[in-house]
């Protein structure tokens, strides 16, 4: 066997990366993933409607991680996903491209060919999978549309079913799960493995760090990395959401898709819930949430709490700190206030809250209420990225400046955050990258 290659994480680009490498039957590929391996038992709530039941399985995202949002707001739980799939196996599966235009800014001109290899099957929901909140919005909102979805025959495609799941069987593929990385092994400059928490080592001669936005920074900082900007230049979409009391409550075990449409306009986003999950203390509740799509603020950060790799990093995104970002989301609050006014929503729901105290939407009733609700109650999209920037951190090819045989493949390496939801855009990313990657010349090994 020839060179050696280890990914770390089985998300979004880690799948792809590992498939697609493993295509080169001289080149053998490991990858790490620290979540636990599927199970049947787990496999109706991974495939099915509901991503509030995927998300609630247990090991299926990190119980740990946290994260400021706003500067001086507090720190709250930031799911991420984990096991096979990463967050492609509990997110809520929506499937959208962002801007072509986006990526030609960047100098990307094979995006086009990247998108032809991603392997990720999309449809749109069905009439009946649709839900109150759904049917509102599409009545409401004449450019509303249904939401294409990460889908085939009415289940889940997550990255692992797409690209792993076909290709377990290959000679020079190793998956390993249950295997929590601690820090890449160095022989001065460059990577020559990787060592787990449980204090094995991995030799290996290419070293590719897939674990995401939040966790491929603090990998890098852990293992003594000096690159500049390792972890700076964060970023999510900035969001707001109002809870809706709904007439006829939507049944988590039903056939309605928690989510199943989406309003796009002026860079922003709309998305309807037409429930919250399995809890009594939401029974009976759904959501419309409005999100900036093209934030320009990028100051979030991602530090070091503690060198033991299982004390999770302190992440502060810092949101809003561009006044034109803040100017945005006060227009997106404004647009759900509109929404909410129409005969479409009014007949669905009987009250609109705007916390968890229960405190009306009239609340809102001048532009500097509204303003300061907003700086108060904005949250994140759950699109964390950009703490490795192509550009910046690494190189047009995504290998670590200043470092040999370290790659990062993620959505960590996004000179800016997509205009849309980012599962997609970082399959792409990951297709894109690793092409490059196998058509590089293949100098010999330097392990002995």
């Amino acid at each position: 066997m020839g060179e050696t290659w280890v990914v770390v994480g089985a998300g979004s680009a880690g799948c792809v990366v590992a498939s697609r490498l493993s295509e080169d039957a001289d080149r053998s590929v490991i990858l790490l993933e620290a979540g636990p391996a599927d199970d049947p038992a787990a496999s109706v709530a991974l495939g099915g409607r509901d991503f509030f039941a995927a998300i609630d399985l247990p090991g299926r995202t990190f119980p740990s991680v946290a994260a400021a949002r706003t500067a001086g707001g507090p720190t709250m739980p930031y799911a991420r996903g984990r096991g096979l799939g990463g967050s492609s196996s509990v997110n809520a599966m929506i499937a959208l491209r962002g801007d072509p235009a986006i990526y030609a800014s960047w100098g990307w001109d094979d995006v086009d060919e990247a998108w032809a290899r991603v392997m990720i099957p999309t449809a749109l929901p069905l009439d009946v999978e649709l839900g109150p909140l759904d049917r509102a919005l599409l009545a409401a909102a004449p450019d509303a549309a249904g939401v294409p979805l990460t889908r085939r025959d009415g289940r889940r495609v997550s990255a692992a079913d797409a690209y792993l799941t076909p290709v377990l069987g290959r000679d020079n593929l190793v998956v390993r799960t249950d295997a929590a990385v601690a820090r890449i092994v160095f022989d001065g400059r460059r990577a020559c493995g990787m060592e787990l928490v449980s204090g094995e080592v991995i030799e290996a001669d290419h070293v590719v760090v897939s674990a995401g936005a939040i966790h491929t920074p603090a990998l890098l900082l852990r293992s003594g990395v000096d690159t500049p900007g390792v972890g700076d230049g964060l970023q999510d979409h900035p969001s707001v959401a109002f809870t809706l009391r709904l007439e006829q409550p939507v049944s988590q075990s039903g056939d309605v898709l928690a989510t199943g449409s989406v309003l796009q306009r002026d860079g922003l986003q709309v998305l309807p819930l037409n429930h919250l999950g399995s809890s009594d203390d939401v029974a009976g509740y759904g959501a419309l949430m409005a999100a900036v799509m093209r934030p320009l603020g990028a100051a979030g950060t991602v530090r070091l709490a503690s060198d033991d790799p299982t004390v999770e990093p302190v992440v502060e995104f810092n949101l809003l700190s561009d006044p034109e970002d803040l100017d945005q989301m006060v227009s997106g609050t404004n647009l759900l206030l509109d929404l909410i006014r129409r005969e479409p929503f009014r007949a669905v729901a009987s009250e609109v809250f705007v916390d968890e105290h229960g405190t009306p939407w009239t609340a809102l009733s001048d532009l500097d209420r509204l303003v300061a609700w907003v700086r108060s109650a904005a949250g994140g999209y759950v699109h964390a990225t950009g703490t490795c920037a192509m550009g910046t951190v690494v190189d047009d090819d995504a290998t670590l400046v200043g470092y040999d045989g370290v790659h990062v493949c993620d959505a960590s390496v996004f000179p800016s955050i997509p205009d849309a939801n980012t599962h997609l855009p970082t399959t792409m990313l990951a297709e894109r990258l690793v092409a490059r990657w196998r058509s590089a010349p293949r100098p010999s090994p330097a392990r002995g």
